[in-house]
């Protein structure tokens, strides 16, 4: 009776697995894969993938059942954003044989320089699914500098100096040696590179400062002054001896520089304690009035103080008073302060000598000193004056 008991058991349990089977093999069977013109088997194959490549995916099926809404999906997990093709819905037909080509971008952001990762891929109905896995060896291209950001002002005038800022990053399995970083603007004729040395694959803390796998450099562009308006295209490039990355962008040239900063004088001498003024000269060329916004700095020797904000006319000029006040402990040598206005910097200097007497104290010292001689003199003629002797009287006698 038990070994009867055991025997139904089991033999309902089986039916139940059967029928799950069963169930999920109602949509589609015989699936095919092919990733890249190879053919995949979810079993011995290990089919390599490198970072950021756009891929081939044909599926290819036979319909076990009629179906609507069914779609082909390839998708990859474990990456910061979706990795997923998939193509429209569509109906299956009994004992025909479909097949969906499909487009995959593979991930860029590899934090290692290889791993493994499961590729899905599913044919899917709103009451159904059959699902295929393959494993996927990513890893990185051996030589790869990829551009992170490129940060720049959009619209720039005529005569500006336009700094470029454009962050490298080492994304191959490789290290970056002696590599730099190029922006030109073809139009215009301008451009100009920097260097930004050797980048590692993969960042590590534990090594020296200069093993980094990215990098921030600045490039800055001289747009000429008789530059015409117009979008022009401007070129990005980081390059070294293994491999070239480019990529475009656009920048906008409206108008020219309407602004001039000049200095009447730039050096003066100073005391310590005293307040000298320096002008500063503002040229507006342009048809509308213009608020200058003037910032200073200066060490601490030097007290500097300006207007923070001055407006100028159109087509016109105006001198603004820099003041600078040498402290009165401030060691005789020659300092620096700067004015800067609307991103134009003019540095001055100012030469400070050893403290002055100040005016009234050189009065009153003549002063005294003449007094001094006065006295001395009369002093002197007391001296040396002879006291007269007494007449005597005569007495007359008659």
């Amino acid at each position: 009776m038990n070994s009867k008991a055991i025997l139904v058991t089991f033999i309902a349990v089986l039916a139940v697995f059967l029928a799950g089977l069963v169930s999920a093999g109602e949509l589609a069977n015989g699936v095919q894969t092919t990733f890249n013109d190879v053919e995949l088997n979810s079993i011995s194959t290990t089919m390599a993938g490198f970072a950021g490549e756009t891929v081939p995916v044909r599926i290819s099926f036979n319909a076990l059942n009629d179906a609507e809404d069914v779609k082909v999906k390839v998708w990859m997990e474990g990456y910061r954003s979706d990795v997923t093709a998939s193509s429209g819905r569509f109906n299956l037909i009994k004992g025909s044989t479909y097949t969906k080509l499909l487009s995959l971008q593979l991930p860029s952001d590899l934090k290692t320089t290889n791993e493994e990762y499961n590729l899905y891929v599913d044919v899917i109905s709103s009451s159904d699914r059959t699902e295929n896995v393959y494993t996927i060896q990513m890893q990185r291209e051996s030589y790869e500098l990829n551009v992170l950001s490129v940060d720049y002002p959009l619209q720039v005038s005529a005569g500006d100096v336009v700094p470029v800022s454009v962050v490298t990053k080492n994304t191959g399995m490789q290290k970056a040696d002696d590599g730099y970083v190029s922006v030109s603007v073809a139009g215009l004729g301008i451009s100009s590179k920097s260097y930004f040395g050797d980048l590692v694959p993969i960042e590590d803390s534990s090594t020296r400062d200069s093993d980094r796998d990215s990098v921030q450099s600045t490039v800055y562009l001289n747009v000429p002054e008789n530059a015409q308006n117009g979008v022009y295209e401007m070129t990005v490039k980081v390059y070294n001896q293994d491999g070239t990355t480019t990529l475009n962008r656009v920048i906008k040239v409206e108008g020219s520089s309407a602004t001039s900063v000049l200095a009447a004088v730039k050096n003066q001498d100073i005391s310590a304690g005293e307040t000298k003024t320096y002008d500063l000269i503002l040229v507006n060329s342009g048809k509308d009035v213009k608020v200058y916004d003037i910032q200073t700095l200066s060490s601490t020797a030097l007290s500097v103080s300006a207007p923070v904000v001055v407006s100028v006319a159109p087509e016109s000029s105006k001198t603004v008073q820099i003041s600078v006040t040498a402290s009165k402990d401030a060691q005789p040598g020659a300092y620096t302060f700067s004015a800067e206005v609307d991103g134009k910097q003019i540095v001055f200097g100012a030469n400070v000598t050893e403290g002055k007497v100040s005016t009234s104290v050189v009065t009153l010292t003549v002063v005294l000193v003449i007094v001094f001689v006065v006295l001395l003199v009369v002093l002197i003629v007391l001296l040396t004056r002879k006291e007269k002797p007494t007449e005597e009287v005569e007495t007359s006698y008659y």
